[in-house]
């Protein structure tokens, strides 16, 4: 085990000095596309200038979200096994000799191991689990037993944290249905989405033809993978509605999945080539989503979707479906925009078209979402946590 750089350069841990205890590790981090990457980055580069000492520790380290991290934040190379006795003694080890006051998860699998170590080691952090999905929604994917078996694992691991953070009420109502852990124990807390890079990625040059000149078009941005939880098939099948009333609107889908050939033949089928435009992943989509009439999230499930948040923040008015967790907390109950009913084309085809007549100010919408400002979600974090105090 040892500590690695932005360079990957590694050392071995030093031996914990008087004073010197990290005050907050993340274990569970590993990048990737998505709103939970941007949402750990935000939280663990802030607490770096809040609390003294940072660490974020890894399986893998190969990952290229790293050179984000800031400079103060320590990276520790563990076990190269996520699960498994090797995983767990290496955080042993880690918890031994760091002496971390607080050690913070966001994935089940590090749940784990991280519950499984603490029986072990000798040095005991506070255990804090961060949840971000209804615990329901990914058992409901699992065969009988796969999901008896995990369901207890779940049960036996959070058990043993001492505080666990929702992104959403409902998330939180879950978690204490599931495991039988009461509220008191949970807290809901919000995403620290937004960052300053969010403004400035906003203000680079879109690629997209449909968005160089805005108000020629009035261009619908989805943005997520192309799978089954975003339902992107009733989108397509709404703008199809919409585009009967509104000649010069347009819808852009970012992402990629597997579910793409089903979406392309949708479109084909509808008759909207050349007005539906599936371009694919970018690493910046904030570009369109400024630029963009009207956002719709579109999706079956989510936990506190992070892109609807991010599209408020740019003063984007949105659409979105009124799915079990997370947007109609973010649009307080139809306040910041309206909520449709999932799978419903005709229902989200009349919000849209009402939504881009019938603007909200967007002023009003950065309002909104002025809670999951990256600096005033993270304090909120440390001084749930305890280690800092308001």
């Amino acid at each position: 085990m040892g500590i690695g750089t932005k360079s990957d350069k590694q050392e071995t841990i030093p031996e914990r000095q008087s004073g010197t205890s990290t005050d907050i590790a993340f274990f569970g981090f590993r990048g990737g596309a998505g709103g939970i990457s941007n949402v750990m980055l935000n939280l663990i580069n802030t607490s770096s200038s809040l609390v003294r000492r940072v660490d974020v520790l890894l399986n893998n380290p190969d990952i290229p979200e790293l050179e984000m991290l800031a400079p103060e934040v320590r990276v520790v190379r563990l076990s190269k096994r996520p699960e498994g006795p090797s995983a767990i003694w290496s955080l042993k080890n880690y918890m031994e000799r760091a002496h971390p006051k607080v050690i913070l998860t966001n994935r089940e699998r590090a749940n784990r191991t991280l519950a499984l170590a603490t029986l072990f080691s000798h040095h005991r952090p506070k255990v804090v689990f961060r949840v971000g999905m209804p615990i329901t929604t990914a058992l409901k994917r699992r065969g009988p037993i796969k999901r008896f078996l995990r369901e207890k694992a779940i049960t036996w691991s959070y058990g043993k944290a001492d505080l666990i953070l929702a992104n959403s009420k409902k998330v939180a109502e879950d978690v204490s249905y599931v495991t039988g852990i009461p509220p008191k124990k949970i807290r809901v807390l919000k995403n620290p989405t937004i960052s300053p890079r969010i403004y400035e990625l906003s203000m680079a040059n879109c690629p997209h033809r449909w968005l160089r000149r805005p108000g020629d078009l009035k261009v619908i941005l989805a943005i997520g993978r192309l799978a089954r939880q975003k339902d992107f098939p009733t989108l397509i099948r709404a703008f199809s509605l919409v585009l009967k009333e509104e000649r010069e609107a347009r819808l852009i889908i970012l992402g990629e999945g597997k579910e793409r050939g089903q979406l392309e033949g949708l479109v084909e089928g509808l008759g909207l080539s050349g007005k539906v435009d599936l371009p694919g992943f970018t690493h910046n989509p904030f570009s369109y989503l400024a630029r963009a009439s009207c956002f719709v999230l579109s999706s079956a499930w989510e936990g506190s979707p992070n892109v609807l948040i991010e599209a408020l923040s740019l003063g984007v008015p949105s659409v979105a479906t009124d799915c079990p967790t997370g947007p109609r907390e973010i649009l307080e109950g139809g306040r910041y925009g309206p909520l449709v009913k999932i799978g419903a084309p005709e229902e989200m085809a009349r919000a849209i078209l009402d939504t881009l007549r019938h603007p909200l100010p967007r002023e009003r919408l950065k309002e909104a979402v002025a809670p999951y400002h990256a600096d005033v979600a993270t304090k909120a974090y440390l001084e749930t946590i305890g280690l800092i105090h308001g």
